[in-house]
């Protein structure tokens, strides 16, 4: 797995936010946003992710005997994605959780961007080997970390509804792959993850264009598919983004870790988050940090 340098990383997020600022201000953003999904989904994508492939694979496989989830089965994961989009890959040690929730439990809602650069607990689990070989089987290649981000997020109930809270697709690059993790335990009246298993294969050209399907036609045409996904904090599910997903708006406060790997680099995958959103970030896990380890010197955080 290749991580990248902040300082790389932190320019080309610069680059990244005065273009988007730029097309916002002529109103190019939905022209631009259209003919990205075109060609992105268009039929030429297949020849480009086998050229990806030969050149970046094939994938390495590590040794898993010091994974937080060396039960993971690499080959058959990636063949149930490949079939679903979505796979719930179980839960990470009781005690790992703990000492990572000791930490995001105090974290203020917001959007925590880069967050193995300030997380020892992030870092690890985006370097974990049997994660990690999920991710190389899926992608039949040597992975690449391009954002992991933690999402805090209030109690939603009877707030209006955000672009995340409807059924939408994303992507990073020609391939990726996600690795969610709650950190929160998730119930059905939270504010937990749906997505539309297998949606990732049957993309229309009006779904293609739109960038999503309403709820109204999710739940009369596609309610066979539609998969809630729950659980309690620690819980593990890899998705690719290119499904129909959507958080819904619950009652309860939420946090998420979501790591995204990408079979390679372009100059859009650098991160999305503001050098001052950064700044912020590292002062707060900086001062979380600190008055955790002064009320218990002994803990590993």
């Amino acid at each position: 797995m290749i991580y990248y340098p902040a300082s790389r990383a932190r320019f080309f997020s610069r680059l990244f936010n005065w273009a988007r600022r730029t097309t916002r201000r002529f109103h190019l953003s939905e022209t631009i946003r259209i003919c990205r999904q075109l060609i992105h989904f268009g039929p030429w994508r297949y020849s480009i992710i086998a050229l990806i492939q030969f050149f970046r694979g094939p994938a390495r496989w590590r040794p898993t005997d010091k994974s937080l989830m060396p039960e993971l089965n690499a080959r058959a994961i990636a063949s149930a994605l490949d079939a679903n989009g979505v796979y719930k890959a179980g839960v990470l040690p009781q005690a790992f959780t703990d000492s990572m929730t000791h930490i995001t439990d105090q974290l203020p809602a917001a959007e925590y961007h880069q967050s193995h650069e300030v997380s020892q607990h992030v870092a690890q689990i985006a370097s974990d080997p049997a994660i990690i070989n999920v991710v190389s089987e899926y992608l039949q290649c040597e992975p690449v970390l391009i954002e992991s981000s933690i999402f805090v997020t209030n109690p939603e109930t009877g707030k209006k509804p955000l672009s995340q809270n409807h059924f939408h697709y994303d992507y990073a690059g020609w391939q990726s792959l996600n690795v969610f993790v709650y950190l929160t335990d998730v119930s059905i009246t939270s504010s937990h993850h749906v997505v539309i298993a297998g949606s990732h294969k049957r993309m229309s050209l009006r779904t293609l264009i739109s960038g999503g399907v309403s709820d109204e036609h999710a739940y009369s045409s596609l309610y066979h598919d539609i998969m809630p996904i729950t659980g309690k904090a620690g819980t593990v599910f890899f998705e690719n983004v290119e499904s129909l997903h959507k958080r819904t708006q619950g009652a309860e406060r939420r946090v998420l870790l979501n790591l995204t790997f990408t079979s390679h680099r372009n100059l859009l995958s650098h991160g999305r988050a503001h050098p001052r959103q950064l700044k912020k970030r590292d002062t707060i896990f900086a001062e979380i940090t600190e008055q955790a380890s002064e009320k218990n010197p002994a803990a590993d955080l």
